[in-house]
């Protein structure tokens, strides 16, 4: 067994030569005790700080921190690891890592506290340089409990001291043998404490920390203390972990050094920190590289535009908020007439001539109000006197914070000179226009009188022919039958034709009458259909109705039926005879109704279906075109639909695979 008296003196001695600054306080925070190294580092002699409070030496915004902390350590019995700002005697300041705990004496109604100080200003210091990084690296410090009065109560004080701290403690003799730790440092290293003591410490020591602790072990031999040296540790699992190593010698009651008490703090988050603080300076370090690149980048294209400004044919000027010219190039003082030397610090207005300068001073207010400034045209004044018109356009700049404009001039005398020319020869041409048109009404007006004209002696020949043909006369034999026939059958073509004449002439000077009311779209349809009935099968063709019933629309039911008339005769024409075959639709689509008539005729190229409506237009123009027709049926057609506020259009799939007529009436 260890006599007490030299537990009491190795404890103290650990006590008073610890690497960390600890003070003994009573319950209202008055110092009882401090070890010498408080004193040296806070400048005080024993007696200046026994008996003061421990606040005193606080800085005051960091008052209530220490006063909580205190409070929670006189309830728990532990106190939380603090971070506080604490007063020298010179009146500096230095960051500290505070932890108390609970020391309950022989008599159970007096408590007293031991406190612990780790000077971190060193951390503080790291993180401050670099402030990105993480904050002050957290140590941990448990609770001493260790009794005052009797040497046991002491060495049992201080053994506490030693087992609970939150610091990883070991031990060591003169061979580097462990001959003790503390639950912590076994804890961490995944060991029992039994496996520990014994061993030598390098069998807890990285590899890579081998060298930087055997000069750390000369550096005790010759001082009697270790400072912050980084140690990487291995755990019984091989993972390896940083700390900081700090160390004092423990002597016997002869003076002699009998080992040394090692603090390893785990210091892993520091570590990290440092990593951060590494990797984010070399990003800086790219950034910086980066932006003298780029720096260049700019002074080279700053050049690249001063030559272009200075050099480029159109004229340049800068001006400021004020309207006074700050810059210009060489274009522009030669065309004003001015050397540059005399155009910098002149106001614009000094150029404008004076037809422009209300519209100058408008467009220069807009330009300071942030509108955009494109294309104005603006008389300039030259040194003098004379005039030329010119486009301006205005970008906006800062130099600081003056608001500039970069002014592209462009001189547009030739535009404007030709534009007069134009201008001039557009007058002509609508004077021109005009009488064109009134010779194109002539014409039209005429058109329309000779057709009417025409349509008079059909009349009586229409009639003449039926009487003939009724042998009204007398008894007429084949021969003058067939021959009464063709003339009835082309003066009714020749009667058709000049009434799709004057429709046409009513509809392009907009006299087509229309008589609306509401119309059944299918009896209409059936109608025309049942009338043409004898055509259709004179020729073997067969009409097929697909009608949705009951759709009313207000329309002219006379012109609707002569639209769909002039559609079936245009597919009668072009479907082959004896196998031909007509397809009408009728149905209701949203607002809509819809006709479709289909065929399989011939078909129509695609890029000829648009021309079919329009006027005297032939797919085929040849002279030896197989179907006949005047080319105006389905411009009729256009005309009366687009009169009811509807759309007509074809389709094909080209040559050979029949067309669609498509009719669109808006509902009503």
């Amino acid at each position: 067994m260890i006599p007490p008296g030299s537990l009491e003196r190795t404890y103290k001695t650990f006590y008073e030569i610890s690497p960390d600054l600890i003070c003994t306080l009573d319950e209202n925070g008055t110092i009882l005790d401090v070890n010498q190294r408080m004193l040296d580092h806070f400048g005080y002699s024993k007696d200046n700080v026994i008996g003061k409070q421990c606040f005193d030496f606080i800085v005051g915004q960091y008052k209530k921190i220490a006063l909580d902390g205190f409070r929670e350590m006189k309830d728990k019995g532990i106190g939380p690891l603090i971070e506080l700002l604490l007063i020298k005697k010179d009146g500096s300041t230095f960051s500290g890592l505070c932890r108390g705990a609970r020391i309950s004496g022989e008599n159970k109604n007096i408590n007293e506290y031991l406190i612990t100080i780790q000077d971190i200003s060193f951390i503080r210091e790291a993180f401050e340089k670099t402030r990105d990084a993480e904050e002050e690296a957290k140590t941990r410090y448990d609770e001493l409990r260790k009794t005052h009065e009797t040497l046991l109560a002491l060495e049992k004080k201080y053994r506490n001291l030693y087992e609970k701290s939150p610091d990883l403690l070991r031990t060591i003799n003169l061979y580097g043998i462990i001959i003790d730790c503390n639950e912590s440092y076994a804890k961490n290293l995944g060991y029992s404490k039994d496996e520990i003591l014994g061993r030598s410490l390098l069998e807890h020591t990285s590899t890579r920390s081998y060298d930087a602790l055997l000069k750390g072990i000369e550096e005790w031999k010759a001082s009697g203390t270790i400072s912050n040296l980084e140690i990487w540790l291995k755990r019984k699992d091989c993972s390896e972990f940083p700390t900081l190593l700090s160390g004092t010698s423990i002597y016997d009651e002869n003076g002699q050094i009998t080992g040394r008490t090692v603090s390893l703090r785990d210091v892993t988050d520091i570590y990290q920190a440092k990593i951060t603080i590494e990797q984010n300076q070399a990003k800086i370090n790219e950034q910086f590289e980066e932006l003298k690149k780029t720096n260049l980048l700019l002074t080279t294209a700053e050049q690249k535009y001063r030559s272009l400004y200075d050099t480029s044919p159109d004229m340049l000027r800068t001006v400021n908020s004020s309207g006074l010219i700050v810059d210009c190039n060489e274009s522009y003082a030669k065309n004003l007439g001015h050397s540059k030397d005399e155009v910098i610090g002149m106001p614009i207005y000094d150029h404008t001539a004076e037809m422009s300068l209300d519209y100058m001073q408008e467009v220069f207010n807009s330009w300071k109000e942030g509108m955009r400034v494109i294309n104005k045209e603006i008389w300039l004044k030259r040194k003098d006197g004379t005039v030329f018109p010119s486009l301006l356009s205005a970008t906006t700049f800062y130099q600081g914070d003056q608001m500039e404009s970069n002014t592209v001039i462009k001189d547009i005398t030739e535009l404007y000179d030709a534009k007069k020319k134009i201008e001039e020869n557009e007058a002509h041409i609508r004077e021109q226009y005009e009488e064109l048109r009134g010779v194109e009404k002539s014409k039209e007006e005429f058109l329309a009188m000779i057709t009417h004209e025409l349509k008079t002696p059909l009349v009586p020949i229409q009639s003449y022919a039926d009487i003939m043909l009724a042998e009204k006369f007398g008894t007429l034999n084949d021969d003058q039958k067939y021959r009464l026939e063709i003339i009835k059958s082309n003066a009714r073509y020749l009667m058709e034709l000049m009434s799709d004449l004057l429709d046409v002439q009513k509809i392009e000077l907009g006299q087509l009458k229309l008589n609306k009311e509401s119309n059944n779209l299918a009896d209409i349809i059936r109608e025309v259909v049942e009338n043409g009935k004898p055509d259709v099968e004179k020729y073997g063709i067969r009409i097929s109705l697909h009608l949705q019933p009951d759709l009313f629309y207000i329309c002219d039911k006379l012109r609707i039926g002569q639209v769909i008339n002039n559609l079936i005769n245009n597919a009668l024409d072009f479907c082959p005879k004896q196998g031909g075959q007509i397809i009408i639709k009728l149905y209701a689509d949203r607002s809509t109704y819809k006709i479709i008539l289909k065929d399989n005729g011939i078909g129509i190229q695609k890029n000829k279906l648009d021309r079919i409506f329009v006027k005297f237009y032939q797919i085929d123009t040849s002279t030896t075109r197989e179907h006949g027709g005047s080319g105006i049926g389905l411009a009729v057609c256009k005309g009366i639909i687009e009169a009811h506020g509807g759309k007509i259009w074809a389709e094909s799939e080209g040559e050979g695979k029949g067309t669609e007529i498509h009719i669109a009436l808006l509902q009503t």
